[in-house]
């Protein structure tokens, strides 16, 4: 009978040290909704549509194309952004970055959107570089 205790203890300990080491996920959060297998997803409706950021690379300068218009001063465009933000801050932001734009542009960017408190941004990718090969 000792032995069988003295069993039951360790994985009692172990299992308590296993589980106790994990952290709490709280940079990606995920709400899950509850429904019934099968139900038909449930399309949000956006407020505006999106705010969708193309920059693009032209001799030394990045220019930054969105809704139509053109910027090519980053101030002028976070001056936008800020007005943009203030009709609306559930609007996603997507960011579509040219191969050759430098770095730091593409963070600027990023960095202005940030500023002007919008609740969402994203980066766009080509779905033919993400495929494995």
């Amino acid at each position: 009978m000792t032995p069988l205790i003295d069993v039951v203890f360790q994985l009692l300990i172990f299992f308590i040290c296993a589980s106790s080491g994990h952290l709490r996920e709280k940079l990606l959060p995920t709400d899950f909704a509850s429904g019934a297998i099968g139900d038909k997803p449930v399309a949000l409706e956006k407020p505006l549509g999106e705010v969708r950021i193309k920059l693009v690379r032209e001799i030394d300068l990045t220019v930054y194309h969105v809704a139509g218009q053109e910027f090519r001063d980053i101030d002028i465009l976070e001056k936008w952004l800020r007005e943009m933000a203030g009709t609306t801050r559930e609007i996603p932001v997507i960011l579509e970055i040219g191969g050759d734009v430098p770095l730091g542009d593409a963070v600027g960017v990023y960095d202005a959107c940030r500023a002007s408190r919008f609740d969402s941004i994203h980066f766009a990718a080509d779905a033919k570089l993400l495929r494995p090969k």
